[in-house]
């Protein structure tokens, strides 16, 4: 008799820490893609895949990642590279460039490449003393060493 109190007593402490518990549900890798699928499905939700196909991006998380690879790479950056970098198609970062720049006023595209109006300032300050040390420089000269259209460097 007292070794089947002694269970019961065991059985109760472990009832009772079983309660006091918490629990984790977790959903399979497997549960998620259905449920990110009949979102998909019910136009409860836009995404865009990546590459690899196995993620999937917002159009906002999108436009969030443009701007950071902008700001890393110092405020210019090819739309070819940042699709690679960010995983993406190209044409989804094409069409979110262009809703980028109607948002952010100190951005532009200039040969395929996002520039902003930072990047312009170092530019600038680059050649002023580039000027400063050999007294001249040509349009050419420019254009070679950064890579931009002549025409779109006079304006700047």
């Amino acid at each position: 008799m007292s070794a089947a109190w002694d269970e019961v007593k065991r059985l109760a402490a472990d009832f009772q820490r079983a309660q006091l518990s918490s629990t984790v549900q977790r959903l399979s890798e497997r549960n998620c893609i259905e449920i990110v699928k009949k979102l998909i499905e019910s136009k409860l939700i836009d995404v865009i895949f990546t590459t690899d196909g196995k993620e999937y991006l917002t159009p906002a998380r999108l436009l969030k990642e443009i701007r950071d690879e902008l700001y890393v790479h110092g405020g210019r950056i090819n739309l070819v590279d940042l699709a690679q970098i960010i995983g993406v198609d190209f044409n989804h970062v094409e069409a979110k460039a262009s809703e980028f720049l109607n948002s952010e006023p100190n951005t532009c595209m200039v040969l395929g490449q996002l520039i902003t109006i930072d990047y312009l300032d170092h530019l600038a300050e680059e050649v002023n003393e580039k000027l400063h040390q050999s007294g001249e420089i040509n349009v050419a000269e420019i254009t070679k060493l950064y890579d931009l259209p002549g025409d779109f460097l006079e304006q700047v």
